[in-house]
């Protein structure tokens, strides 16, 4: 019983710890530069409502430069920028409690299979590790894949007067 708390223990510690990376939205690109860096994802929408997904080359207090998709990276100054927004992946998110719910599982089915003494092969103590192991390494896949695929997206810079759902009306 003492194996169950444990695990339930650092399940909780892991996933019930904010991320270190919350920062506040920002409203300058001066205090832009310390939240950003060098080649993270990022979603910028314009003041046209024109969104642009790219990575981050560079950062100066008037303006920013991704790499897109294109060949040609696209610059953009300050004063055109809506709001920016961080994208993450959740794969190693996804591998930690795919790795945590598999090895539970892999112990769990050990722990829990009916053998009184009447077993061929190694005992439970014996196989309940490499079980554990084996399974938490198979959740781990299935967990990466999962959040590999899906994203998420935090505002870290809103320009001053905005709202944080910019549109555009066109006429």
């Amino acid at each position: 019983m003492r194996f169950g708390a444990i695990v339930a223990c650092a399940t909780i510690a892991v996933l019930g710890a904010p991320p270190a990376a919350d920062a506040q939205v920002v409203s300058s690109f001066a205090d832009l530069q310390s939240v950003v860096h060098g080649g993270e994802r990022l979603t910028i929408t314009d003041n046209a409502g024109v969104v642009t997904n790219g990575r981050l080359i560079a950062l100066s207090i008037q303006s920013l430069q991704l790499s897109v998709e294109s060949a040609v990276p696209v610059d953009l100054p300050g004063g055109s920028v809506a709001k920016i927004e961080r994208v993450t992946s959740n794969a190693r998110k996804g591998a930690l409690v795919g790795l945590i719910a598999g090895a539970v599982a892999g112990a769990l089915a050990v722990a829990l299979t009916p053998c009184e003494g009447s077993c061929l092969g190694p005992g439970k103590g014996t196989v309940i590790l490499p079980v554990a192991g084996m399974a938490g390494g198979i959740g781990a896949g299935i967990g990466a894949g999962i959040g590999a695929v899906t994203s998420s997206r935090k505002l870290i810079y809103l320009a001053p007067g905005r709202s944080a759902d910019v549109t555009v009306l066109r006429p």
